[in-house]
């Protein structure tokens, strides 16, 4: 049996220079994988495999990598060359490999379509990238609402340009407004002669081409669906947005959330190169960097409680750091629980609360434990009694205060319409180090009566 061929062997073969070798590997790879390669790899390395591969796999290849990586790849084609590939995929696959292109390529590679190809094509691009509108494809398999059984049953048979994903037969009426849904299964189990409209669905989800398609992947995921319709203001269908589409907006979109969250960029093609990776980390962490000075400056009235328990600085960064760790924890746990609708916008009040209780009870554990092992650190202190309950008391109000930072800052911003995710990393840090310290601080001029 021939071992698998992973990417380290095929990146090896292309250093090598020898097209023929490389040719022979990719026939021992699926599209998926070689797809899967070539995601990684760099531009010439790209172009290289890419011109090894026989020209009917290379569409199936192009339509399974990732569209930012296909749209480079697309880029580097000439105008003529680059339509034949698109030309032999799905239009909504086309339209998003296509939306990633500069204007002036996209107009040389539609000039290469026919024109009412192009036309297709163009109306899929005018809709918002990142809407239902957006991902549809416009090719839907739709039957009148009159027919029987028997009859959308041999039009299913006898059609020529059946989409390749039917899993739903749409309903529409005279005015081509939609008004039912049948599924396969429904339809091959029922009696022949029966009308469509005597056992189609009638409550059915569908969305608009203006829903965003984070809410599009939403409702598939509720209500257990692989296809989704699109309709305009009058119930019109408009084109359907498929499993494998939303698919890929589930994906792209915990991506985004979690590169966002760490300030890395919005997408993983910000990190593909130093340049692009430079520009998409640098205004956060310019951020993260204002932030310090921030908490450096409003701790310069507390330069006498100092230097009267020098102690206290050993334990700046564990209160600082466990408040930021907590800070975290409750904004992820808020962003990813908008992200899915697992947070209930009439239950804020009680999230905050429960937020801040478990701040309170992770705090008294972890600072009175910290507390407790401070004299074996070789601490030293005129009032050790007092300097624990600083510790202690301090652990819980920093952990009070990021939870209570964590949890409602992204709420904010979901409420303000921002995409709460920006809330984290330096933002919700920064805040809940300026503040943590700042209540330890006062906590410790007050218990360890530290005056001037």
């Amino acid at each position: 049996m021939t071992p698998a061929l992973n990417q380290n062997d095929l990146a090896r073969l292309v250093h090598a220079g020898d097209p023929r070798r490389v040719a022979r590997a990719l026939a021992r790879l699926d599209a998926v994988q070689v797809a899967s390669y070539l995601d990684n790899f760099e531009p010439h390395e790209q172009d290289l495999v890419f011109q090894a591969l026989p020209a009917e796999r290379r569409p199936k290849v192009l339509a399974a990598m990732r569209y930012e990586v296909a749209a480079e790849v697309i880029s580097r084609r000439a105008p003529e060359e680059a339509a034949g590939l698109l030309g032999n995929l799905q239009e909504d696959d086309a339209a998003d490999i296509l939306g990633r292109v500069d204007e002036a390529k996209l107009r040389e590679i539609l000039a290469h379509y026919d024109v009412e190809d192009a036309h297709a094509l163009e109306e899929l691009l005018a809709y918002g990238e990142h809407t239902a509108g957006g991902i549809m494809s416009p090719d839907v398999f739709s039957i009148h609402h009159d027919v029987t059984i028997a009859e959308a049953t041999r039009m299913v048979q006898t059609a020529d340009d059946l989409p390749q994903h039917v899993h739903y037969l749409y309903v529409v009426d005279e005015h081509d407004r939609l008004v039912g849904v049948i599924g396969l299964r429904q339809l091959v189990r029922s009696k022949p002669d029966m009308p469509i409209h005597a056992v189609m669905t009638t409550e059915m989800v569908s969305v608009t081409a203006e829903t965003d398609q984070e809410k599009v992947a939403e409702l598939a995921s509720r209500y257990d669906l692989v296809a989704i319709p699109v309709v305009d203001d009058q119930r019109r269908l408009l084109g359907v947005v498929t499993i494998d589409d939303i698919l890929d907006v589930v994906r792209e979109e915990a991506t985004e959330d979690i590169l966002k969250m760490a300030g890395a960029g919005e997408m993983m093609l910000d990190t593909r190169s130093f340049g692009a990776s430079f520009r998409a980390r640098m205004p956060w962490l310019l951020a993260a960097a204002a932030g310090g000075l921030l908490v450096a400056a409003s701790l310069q009235g507390f330069e006498g409680a100092l230097q009267a328990v020098p102690a206290l600085a050993l334990f700046m960064p564990v209160v600082a750091g466990m408040g930021g760790n907590v800070g975290t924890q409750s904004s992820t746990i808020v962003v990813r629980g908008l992200a899915v609708g697992y947070v209930e916008t009439n239950r804020l009040g009680r999230l905050v609360l429960r937020e801040v209780a478990l701040g309170a009870a992770l705090g008294a554990l972890y600072g009175a434990g910290i507390a407790l092992a401070a004299p074996l650190l070789g601490t030293t202190s005129d009032d050790p009694f007092h300097l624990g309950a600083v510790i202690t008391l301090g652990m819980m109000g920093s952990m009070m205060i990021a939870a209570a930072v964590g949890t409602s800052v992204p709420l904010l911003m979901h409420r303000l319409n921002i995409d709460p995710a920006v809330a984290t990393g330096p933002f919700v840090t920064t805040s809940v180090d300026i503040l943590g310290l700042l209540f330890y601080f006062w906590l410790a001029t007050v218990l360890l009566g530290i005056t001037g």
